[in-house]
């Protein structure tokens, strides 16, 4: 484990109810981290504030010594995002397999030679796209998958917190990328994954700290449109979607997920049509560590989360930067 701060600390209380799988080595800076205390470890979920076991792992304070030094199958990255490509080329050179947190890299370079990489030392690379793996998306996939319900005719994706200064470097637009590269890459990477690329963009900012209002236009005339980001201390964390389809819609809502079928409205559908959804249970952070864990055995290639997806989300993210940056200028997107 290559970071205990936020994320880090929610990897590995996952790992910890995991079968077969072993915290054996991790890095972080600080001593207490180190120790399993991990009650500093910040974040807009209140997932932090857990004890880890740690007694069994090696302890570095620097994660490249970790990574040449420690005897390890994978290695699962959860560092500043300026890292993400250095430790990612270390690891793979080391023939270890990777889980990086997204966003993948800062630069569609980065993303190339971590892909190269992959490639020559035959080991699995999957970047941390959790909502892949997420209950309420995973539904929202299957919805449109369903047939009969006609072309989606909008879609809307929402993601904001308050500006993360319980970090150290998460503000720092020069390491994270800022709220696009950091936030609401996951929107991003959920839109390529429904949608595909879109044709052209645009963008514009929501005001203060770190926003944007996208739209991602399609030839076939659908717009899908992603908006949140960083603002004011205060701000809670919430995130949700909305997919309209001919003859349905399904919408996440104040962390409810429900469905209007529009067939059903003469029969007489309480809530003003809108039904509640039935959501396996399970948690997406276990869900993601557990399938890279599985493909690590098999040698196989991460298919739901493929790291090429992943690179493509990046180049979207800063491509949308450039089109808030020109503000309301349609740029055309070639991926």
């Amino acid at each position: 484990m290559a970071g205990l701060g936020f994320m880090g600390a929610t990897h590995v209380q996952a790992i910890a109810s995991m079968p077969g799988v072993e915290v054996a080595a991790v890095s972080a800076r600080e001593e207490k981290a180190l120790s399993g205390d991990l009650s500093e470890a910040g974040g807009n979920l209140g997932r932090g504030g857990a004890a880890a076991d740690f007694s069994r792992a090696q302890k570095f304070s620097d994660w490249r010594s970790m990574i040449s030094e420690s005897d390890v199958d994978a290695v699962d990255i959860c560092l500043p995002t300026e890292f993400h490509c250095e430790a990612t080329l270390a690891a793979l050179a080391r023939g270890k397999h990777v889980l990086v947190e997204k966003p993948m890299a800062l630069t569609a370079v980065e993303c190339a030679e971590m892909l190269a990489a992959a490639g020559r030392a035959g080991k699995t690379l999957m970047v941390a796209h959790v909502l892949r793996f997420w209950p309420e998306y995973l539904e929202l996939r299957r919805f449109l998958d369903e047939t009969g319900l006609g072309a989606v005719k909008r879609a809307r994706f929402e993601r904001r917190c308050a500006l993360p200064d319980w970090s150290h470097w998460l503000p720092d637009e020069k390491r994270s990328g800022g709220a696009v590269m950091d936030l609401l890459i996951h929107d991003v990477d959920q839109a390529l994954a429904l949608f595909g690329p879109p044709d052209e963009v645009e963008c514009r900012s929501l005001g203060p700290v770190d926003s944007m209002d996208a739209a991602l236009h399609y030839a076939n005339g659908v717009d899908v449109e992603l908006l949140g980001g960083w603002y004011p201390s205060g701000t809670n964390f919430s995130m949700g979607f909305e997919i309209e389809r001919a003859r349905g819609t399904m919408k996440l809502e104040d962390g409810r997920l429900q469905v209007r079928r529009e067939l059903r409205e003469s029969q007489g559908v309480a809530n003003n049509g809108w039904e509640p959804v039935q959501v396996a249970e399970g948690d997406g952070y276990r869900n993601e560590i557990a399938y890279f864990i599985q493909c690590c055995r098999e040698g196989a290639s991460p298919a739901r989360c493929l790291p090429e997806d992943s690179a493509r989300a990046v180049r979207l993210a800063l491509l949308l930067k450039q089109a808030r940056h020109e503000a309301g200028k349609r740029l055309p997107c070639r991926m």
